[in-house]
């Protein structure tokens, strides 16, 4: 089973994009918020991808984050979901204000989704919230401007310092990216301000 995929964007087609990993290319699905934290084509690329193994077909289905996959992977267990409709229900709003609606049962946020009417927004809610109350997702959505690549090397610098995921990730919803060009180490050094000290934690 595929699991990551980390390459070069070589193609896209509404939602249908081609990472080329090593000189393969993978047709992935993918969801109009993975979209678009894409970059442009020939840039870098990560998606955490869920494989979906049918009798006539075997398709990728890819996300931003890992948080974005442990939803898809909840969503589609939902009676009447399946992956197409459960990525379209990943990216329908930020993952965090997704998360959000279930947690708070809130029909009206998760019936504007493409796909979703109202009896799949109450499946949604009548089988997901409870489950949704133990993902350790914050509500609070990550920084807009950070790149899946760049947000995964931000978070590998941190963990590489001593920071744990919960403070890594606190510590970058914290974060004012700069407009414009950022690289790699500013991000570090305002995470680190931001996390209130320079030195790792277990």
């Amino acid at each position: 089973m595929i699991g990551y995929l980390r390459g070069i964007l070589r193609h896209v087609d509404g939602v249908e994009v081609v990472i080329d990993v090593g000189g393969v290319g993978y047709e992935v699905l993918v969801d109009r918020q993975t979209l678009a934290g894409l970059g442009a084509v020939g840039e870098p690329a990560i998606l955490w991808v869920r494989t979906m193994v049918r009798e006539d077909a075997i398709t990728l289905h890819g996300f931003g984050s890992v948080e974005a996959r442990q939803v898809f992977d909840l969503v589609i267990q939902v009676s009447g979901v399946g992956p197409r409709l459960g990525t379209q229900i990943v990216g329908g709003l930020p993952l965090a204000e997704l998360v959000a609606a279930v947690r708070e049962k809130d029909l009206r946020a998760l019936s504007k989704i493409s796909g979703v009417g109202k009896k799949i927004a109450e499946r949604l809610v009548l089988e997901l919230s409870a489950k949704f109350m133990s993902l350790p997702i914050e509500t609070e959505p990550l920084p807009r401007g950070l790149s899946p690549v760049l947000l995964d090397d931000l978070r590998s610098a941190l963990a590489n310092l001593g920071f744990g995921a919960r403070d890594v990730d606190a510590a970058i919803r914290k974060v004012q990216v700069p407009e414009g060009p950022v690289d790699l180490e500013a991000l570090v050094l305002l995470s680190l301000a931001a996390l209130g000290s320079g030195q790792g934690r277990g």
